[in-house]
This record gives structure tokens, sequence and C-alpha cells, in this order.
């Protein structure tokens, strides 16, 4: 090796050196970015013999060091696993989240629950048969009354604006995902065109990576890197995104829960505008927009239908035995009572609409005969509803609450296994791609050696070729 060789040498590993430090200051400044990956620069010795063959020669020592590429230490498998998990946790999380909103509604169990105003609205009966002449009790009646049909028109008109906003926040997230996908089908296209030109795309491709990973957390939507760089995202069989093109989609069906079965929520794509009502499904399995659309056609209608169920049993099973009893009602100038047979106790037909269809108190039909409306059998007969019907109003809702309840307790086991599998998997992959600082300082300092031994190699070789120009004097 020629002397001005030996520069050219210790030059290309100033250089080499130079831009391991720029990398790891790199790194360092990324540290508590996130989505970052750490790079690293691949180093290759400058070979000697660029092309050998019969009669090339060789001075036996290399050309120094060359970059051959600045590798983004990011494992696409773990990158896979962590999308699948965050998407699942997501699901769970959203669900857990719908199921306490719907047991904060019931309020149960609880002493001014529906449970145990239904109790005091069968006791009031006792109290009416055994008092069938107080108005006291028939008033006290009523008001229980009113209250097991304000607390169950509360319960609905609450289940029905959590639908409602179930449904905007749907709609929100799936703008969410648009405005996403869009962004990831641009990165795609400027990842390919740095990469045709041979330009780095690492930091491109942690942005990409990052909204790709929010995706999957709205959707449970899943990932493949392709050979240029671009990442295809699908919805189950259908592609949301290829390279730089988004599909995008909308949310449509009922905004009320009462409208659920005419128009059904659902998510598609737009690509027929001519005819939506032909536009795909999007096949969403996984993340808080799977939760959503759970929860608007199945947990909250489930929810909705119980309560329906209960209020009514609870009047048609009032109505009927109150329809068998006889009131003191009398007719003025009279002060006699004339009774009449006891008609409908509660209007309505759901938890809607349930309400207390009596507002003077003589006309609840306690009595069981009208030869003696000052009796209460038929008021009795009204306090054993409860006991006589084993699937009346009253154990409707008590398995209605437990039904809820094993749900809600199911989903937040889940809910707790899968955030320790979440945060494991994102941990592992954070250990492999994130920043170590106790690492990148040590690298900084192997660097920064490095980087003084080859400015010394060029000193010494000055210094020589000083000592050679001067022997010529």
């Amino acid at each position: 090796m020629s002397t001005f060789s030996s520069l050219n040498a210790a030059l290309s590993a100033l250089y080499a050196q130079r831009r391991a430090l720029d990398l790891t200051g790199q790194n360092i400044a990324n540290a508590n970015t996130v989505g970052y990956s750490r790079q690293r620069v691949e180093l290759a010795p400058a070979e000697a013999i660029s092309t050998p063959a019969r009669w090339s020669t060789s001075r036996g020592v290399g050309d120094g060091v060359r970059i051959t590429d600045t590798t983004r230490l990011h494992n696409e498998f773990m990158a896979a696993r962590t999308r699948t998990e965050r998407g699942t946790n997501e699901y769970l999380q959203a669900q857990s989240t719908v199921f306490a909103t719907i047991e904060q509604t019931l309020g149960e169990p609880s002493d001014t629950g529906l449970q145990a105003q239904l109790s005091d609205y069968w006791n009031a009966w006792s109290d009416v048969a055994n008092r069938p002449g107080d108005v006291s009790a028939r008033t006290q009646l009523l008001s229980r009354g009113n209250t097991v049909a304000a607390t169950l028109q509360t319960d609905r008109q609450n289940l029905d604006a959590f639908f409602g906003a179930t449904r905007e926040q749907l709609d929100a997230d799936v703008n969410v995902v648009n405005q996403t996908a869009d962004g990831v089908a641009d990165l795609n296209g400027r990842i390919a065109l740095a990469k045709a030109g041979g330009m780095p795309t690492n930091e491109l491709a942690d942005r990409r990576d990052q909204l790709v990973l929010q995706l999957s957390e709205l959707t449970g939507a899943t990932g493949r890197l392709k050979t240029d760089g671009t990442v295809d995202v699908a919805l189950g069989g259908n592609l949301l995104v290829q390279g730089n093109f988004a599909r995008p989609l909308e949310a449509v069906g009922s905004t009320t829960v009462d409208g659920r079965g005419v128009n059904p929520v659902r998510v598609q794509f737009t690509d027929n505008d001519n005819n939506p009502s032909n536009n795909p499904p999007a096949e969403i399995s996984s993340g808080k927009i799977a939760s959503h659309l759970e929860a608007l056609t199945q947990t909250i209608p489930g929810a909705v239908a119980g309560l329906d169920r209960v209020a009514g049993l609870l009047i048609q099973s009032v109505n009927a035995q109150h329809a068998e009893g006889w009131d003191i009602t009398t007719t003025p100038p009279s002060t006699t009572p004339t009774p009449q047979q006891g008609g409908a106790f509660f209007s309505g037909t759901n938890a809607k609409d349930i309400a207390v269809a009596i507002t003077d108190p003589t006309k609840i039909a306690a009595s069981s005969t009208a030869s003696t409306p000052y009796q209460g059998d038929n008021a009795n007969a009204m306090a054993d509803v409860v006991s006589k019907d084993p699937q009346g109003a009253d154990t409707q809702y008590r398995n209605f609450v437990v039904d809820i309840g094993i749900q809600a307790q199911t989903v937040n086991r889940r809910a707790d296994a899968q955030q320790v599998i979440s945060d494991d998997v994102t941990a592992d992959e954070q250990a492999e791609s994130g920043v170590s600082l106790d690492e990148e300082m040590t690298n900084m300092l192997m660097f920064q050696r490095a980087y003084e031994a080859a400015a010394k190699v060029i000193s010494t070789v000055d210094t020589t070729l000083d000592t050679l120009i001067n022997m010529k004097r």
C-alpha cells in the first residue's frame, strides 16, 4: 500500500465513524419518540480487488471501509404480532366499557334500584289489602307504581342515549380510519419513490408503521410488507390500503335503537357511489370499531330487549289481575260506593312508554267482588303475583341483571388478561427495535475512539511524508 493509499483508508474511516456517530446521535435524540426504530450503520471493508480476474493485481491491503447501508432494526414478525394483540386489547377494553356503562345504568344491586322498587311496589299492594278503605295506602301504591314506571323509562332512555352516543363514536372512528388509511397510502407512495431513487426511508417507514398500528387498534387490520417497501393493509379479505391507494369506509344504519331491526348498523366500503346498497361490507373482527358494532347490534339492543321484556310482563300480569277486581268509586252526589271493575293499572307496552294509568286512588280494584268493595282479596292476589308466577317480571329482571353481570365479568377477565399479553408483546418489540441509551452510549464511545484512531493515522502519515520530503532537500 502506498502512503497516499493509507491516507485514503484513514479518510474513509473518518467518514464511516462520523456517519456512525451521527446515527448514534439520531438514536439518542429519538429515545423517547413513539414508534421510532433504532438504526445502525452497516460497514464493510473496501476490497483491494474489486473484480477478480486472471491478470488482476492487488496491493495486498484493502482500501479502507465503506458504508453499505443504514439498517432500521425492525422485526416485521413482531410488529405483526403487536398489531394483532393491540387490536384484540382495544376490542376487549371497549367491550368492558360498554358493560360498565350498562351496569351503571341499571344500578344493581342497590337499595334504590328497580329490584328494590318492585319489592316495595308489591308490598304496597299488601298494605292496600290490609287497609282497603285507607286512601293513604292507595295513594302510596300509586306513588310506588309511578316510581317503578319512571325507573323503567329512565333506564330505557339511558340505554337509548348510550346507543346514540356509541353510534356517533362509530362515525368518528370510521372517519379516523379513513384519514389514517390516507396517511398510510401517502407514506407508501413516498417510500416507493425514495427507494427507487436510492434515498433512506427509515423515518418514513416508522411513521407509516405507527399509522398501520392505529388501524389495527381501530379495526384489527393486518399489514403485509412488500418488496418495494410499501405495506398493504387488509380488513379480512378486502384491501383497505394497496400501495398509494386507500379505500374509504362509511358507517351506515339506524341512529336509534328502535330502528335497528329495519336498518341495522354496519360499516362498508364506499366503492359504488351510484348504488351504495351494493357496497361490500368491511370485515371488522377486532379493534374499537368491532366493539362499537357489537354494542350497536347485540349488546345494547339485548339490554333494551331485556328491559322491555320486564316492563311488558309487568304490564301484562298487573293489568290482568287488576281487571279481576273492583274499585270503590262513588257517583256524586251519592257517597255510597258504586264499584266498577278494574281497568288497566299500567299503560304502554314496554319500558319506553310504561306509565301508571290511574290517577284516582279510588280506582284501584282491591276488592274481588262488587258487593263488598272495601275488602282486599284482589289486592292480596296482586301481592301474590310475584310468588305465583315463576317467570314473572321480578324473576325475569333478576335473570336479566345476572346475565349482564356474568357477561361483564367474563369480558373484564378477558380484558385484564389481554392487557398483560398486549403489554408483554409491546415490551418485547420495544426491546428489539427501541433505543437503549446504555447501548448507544457504548457505541458512541466506540465510534469516538475509532474516529480518533483514524485521525491519528492521518496525522502519523502526514508526519512521515513531511520527514520524507525534508530528506530530499
